[in-house]
């Protein structure tokens, strides 16, 4: 049974949340962020019985994050993305390759990654709170994937209202007083803080500064006292995270749908 979530639904929808640590922290800071009835953000909880199987967040850009365990019927995820004009679907790699099997499209996969190794150490005295616009410049010189999805300003919106509400944090790095590199804490639950979007401007790539911020972030979200996650976007660069103590612990998959 899918429904939209209501109050009485929030506990649930918070436990489900917790099945997938990455994607479910993604929805409940969305949650918290937006919370219910806003147009920009949609949320569903799938049941399987009584139990919550799956935590969905629909956001305005037509991306449906799930988290679940194996109970979640994907059937009901499917017409729901059909009836919502879904473009893309961001899940575990099993549940996403049954919404391929019903909803064809294309996929990509690869690991969920948790920090295992030692307290992070040191200071970071040229890494300092992002500048939205800056960052955003970075991010477009960076990666092709925000100079074709994102405007800046409703990415800026976003971002501010997940930091007003402290579960985001925004981070630039400088180099001669230029802004060359960029991560943030995208989203927290109790447990975890997933670190996201680390680019390197292409002129100072291969300098081993992604490594470096996402050192720096790694000590930031120890310093709450909680677990550092992440996504590793391919399988090569994955071996990079492991190097600096990450750990595989699962695949995700993304499905990209025509409209």
């Amino acid at each position: 049974m899918l429904i939209p979530v209501t109050t009485v639904d929030i506990p649930d929808f918070t436990t489900a949340c917790a099945h997938e640590h990455i994607f479910g922290s993604r929805a409940l800071t969305a949650l918290r962020a937006y919370g219910l009835g806003s147009p920009d953000a949609h949320f569903f909880l799938c049941r399987k019985g009584r139990e919550p199987a799956a935590a969905l967040y629909l956001s305005s850009g037509g991306v449906l994050t799930i988290s679940s365990d194996e109970r979640a019927d994907p059937a009901p995820i499917a017409a729901l993305v059909q009836r919502m004009q879904v473009h893309e679907v961001d899940t575990n790699r099993a549940q996403c390759r049954a919404l391929q099997d019903l909803l064809g499209g294309t996929t990509e996969s690869s690991y969920y990654m948790v920090y295992r190794g030692a307290p992070q150490r040191g200071a970071f005295p040229d890494i300092h709170s992002g500048d939205p616009r800056a960052v955003f410049e970075v991010l477009q010189r960076s990666h092709e994937y925000y100079r074709t999805h994102f405007v800046f300003d409703s990415w800026a919106a976003d971002l501010e209202r997940r930091r007003s509400h402290g579960l985001s944090e925004l981070y630039q790095l400088e180099i001669g007083g230029e802004v060359v590199g960029t991560g943030s804490i995208a989203s927290m639950d109790d447990e975890c803080g997933v670190i996201g979007a680390v680019a390197v401007v292409p002129e100072h790539r291969h300098k081993g500064l992604g490594g470096y911020i996402t050192r720096f972030l790694v000590q930031r979200i120890q310093s709450m006292g909680k677990t550092p996650r992440l996504v590793s976007g391919y399988d090569e660069v994955a071996e990079l995270y492991r190097q600096i103590g990450f750990a595989p612990c699962g695949r995700w998959g993304e499905l990209y749908l025509t409209i």
